[in-house]
């Protein structure tokens, strides 16, 4: 089965300093059939303006990336940590009894990143973070396993890829796949797709990418 969840139908959110679109349900936005997929809990699609942080806050328990797709995403956290994420990169948190951090974009554009939470399978673990900075190449026409570098606490995945010729990959149908468009558009198995466009996969052996333009790709591996 293939549930397709058009970018229109996501929970919209526009304030002065970020245009944020959301997969699943987060404070602020409530789909009671957008609650979570598996373990995934959250695709945040955000644009935030220029010389703006997330206040101060705390994570507990959640395994949290962020995907930085156009400028930079300035993080500073309670383990000591202050970079600067450029685009390209990934970065990730693993909770676990607590890390507190802030977020934003010190830089004089708006930058775009997403938000990706997946619900752990250890808890109160000590708290992590790193990030990596992976290459189109690492991404063209495959699907790179960005967990590879930066492991999460969970038996899952997040794969992306940059597509401009078509692809196929193999599904094992005991497992939960979703797939998110970042950038361009694509058909996927007979569906066109745009950015922000969704895609749940149940009990499916293949996902087939056809027409992509230049079609940045993510893709969860769940339970």
């Amino acid at each position: 089965m293939i549930i397709h969840r058009p970018a229109n139908t996501r929970g919209h959110l526009v304030r002065p300093f970020i245009d944020t679109r959301r997969t699943f349900s987060f404070p602020s936005y409530f789909d009671p059939n957008y609650i979570h997929f598996s373990d995934l809990q959250t695709i945040n699609d955000d644009r935030v303006q220029y010389s703006w942080q997330v206040p101060w806050h705390e994570h507990k328990n959640m395994e949290i990336f962020g995907y930085v797709i156009e400028g930079s995403s300035h993080h500073v956290d309670s383990l000591g940590n202050d970079v600067e994420v450029p685009a390209g990169a990934v970065q990730r948190m693993s909770s676990g009894k607590g890390i507190s951090h802030t977020e934003g974009n010190t830089k004089d554009i708006p930058n775009r990143y997403l938000q990706l939470w997946i619900r752990p399978n250890l808890f109160d673990t000590e708290p992590t973070h790193d990030w990596h900075q992976f290459t189109r190449e690492d991404k063209l026409n495959n699907f790179c396993n960005i967990t590879e570098k930066l492991p999460i606490k969970q038996d899952a995945r997040l794969l992306a890829g940059i597509f401009t010729t078509d692809y196929s990959f193999d599904l094992d149908t005991l497992r939960n796949y979703y797939l998110y468009v970042v950038t361009g558009t694509a058909t996927v198995n007979g569906k066109d797709l745009i950015e922000g466009d969704g895609l749940r996969f149940i009990e499916e052996s293949v996902i087939n990418i056809t027409n992509p333009d230049e079609s940045e790709i993510i893709l969860f591996d769940l339970r």
